[in-house]
């Protein structure tokens, strides 16, 4: 038994020696109990640093990902502003034109009520004429 405790100690002083880190990861040369067990801690820290990396590109990942859907919203939106403004411009379009068919049936009935009052005054006009002549108008009654 005593062998066996020999050369695990020889083995704990070689590792002391060499400064690897004990289990509560501080590295010494020196140490005055028996070594647990003993960590690597390069790598650790490429693990660490794996982890950092790892965190970052999911970071920026989600970054992307969202400027994705920014940009799917801001297409969505101008699509829509595209066809809002197309559907405005129709339906002004088309509102003019009913304006315009209106003024015109409304110019005809102004029309046809100035040359009924021309075609009044003319006839008041010539029948004044007609009488100063001493004729008149020929009316057939029905």
């Amino acid at each position: 038994m005593e062998a066996s405790r020999s050369r695990s100690s020889a083995a704990v002083a070689g590792q002391q020696q060499q400064g690897t880190a004990t289990a509560a990861g501080l590295t010494s040369k020196h140490a005055t109990g028996p070594v647990l067990r003993t960590v690597d801690l390069s790598g650790q820290r490429r693990q660490a640093a794996r982890i950092k990396y790892d965190e970052e590109m999911a970071a920026r990942e989600k970054d992307i990902r969202n400027m994705e859907i920014s940009n799917m919203i801001s297409n969505w939106s101008s699509s829509l502003d595209e066809r809002s403004h197309s559907k405005t411009a129709r339906r002004h379009e088309s509102t003019k034109k009913e304006e315009m068919r209106l003024a015109g049936h409304e110019l005809t009935a102004l029309r046809k009520t100035q040359m009924k009052e021309l075609f009044a005054r003319e006839e008041e006009q010539y029948r004044r004429e007609f009488e100063e002549r001493g004729v008149t108008f020929y009316k057939e009654r029905i």
